[in-house]
């Protein structure tokens, strides 16, 4: 059975992505960040109530490694230009999900990016990923969906009334963010850290739950 590591963020666009594929006979194994200082675990919680109602419609067990990325994402704010947070935590997320990859015996990447909804998923930045993924391949099966169309799936897949809940959510957003990212910008930035550690460190650190 061919597997896919699937970035899942708890929102409304990362489960519908993950069921997409699911649905043409690859198994996901799923890897959430958590990004805040969440005492009550809202996020993860919400994650794993998500992934046991996803579990209904794709008939997989579910594999999730759980990664707390705010030491990365406090040394990209403290050590980088802050406009690049956003892009420096997506590639370093894909890294990791590479590790993972390698790991898991995959070579694919499934992510909800949707064209321009986010400062990281801008046309100019979604190209800044692309020098990360030799030997894999980056999956967007949403990236020209509307998102009224992605709301309307995840509601005919039951996850609406958990994935539109409120909870704990990144601290490290940029006011503004980069959206047309040079590539010198990020090399130099990337220099100023050991990304080979940073990768491994959040291995180290990852909770891994199946159910």
């Amino acid at each position: 059975m061919k597997k896919f590591i699937s970035l899942f963020s708890g929102g409304l666009d990362s489960p519908v992505a993950a069921y997409l594929i699911a649905k043409n006979g690859f198994e996901p194994i799923f890897l959430s960040f958590l990004t805040s200082d969440d005492i009550e675990n809202s996020l993860k919680l919400k994650i794993i109530n998500i992934l046991k109602k996803l579990k209904t419609q794709i008939d997989y067990k579910i594999k999730v490694y759980f990664i707390n990325h705010d030491p990365n994402l406090d040394l990209f704010q403290k050590s980088c230009e802050r406009k690049l947070t956003c892009i420096l935590c997506k590639r370093m997320m894909l890294r990791i999900a590479i590790a993972i990859g390698k790991r898991e015996g995959t070579n694919l990447v499934v992510t909800g990016d949707i064209l321009g909804e986010q400062a990281s998923q801008t046309l100019d930045n979604l190209i800044q990923y692309n020098d990360l993924m030799r030997n894999f391949i980056i999956i967007r099966p949403l990236i020209g969906w509307d998102k009224l169309e992605v709301i309307d799936l995840n509601k005919k897949l039951g996850l609406y009334n958990i994935t539109s809940l409120k909870s704990a959510s990144c601290q490290f957003n940029p006011i503004y963010p980069e959206t047309h990212a040079k590539k010198h910008e990020i090399i130099q930035s990337e220099l100023l850290y050991n990304v080979s550690e940073i990768v491994e460190n959040s291995l180290k650190r990852a909770e891994i739950l199946e159910f």
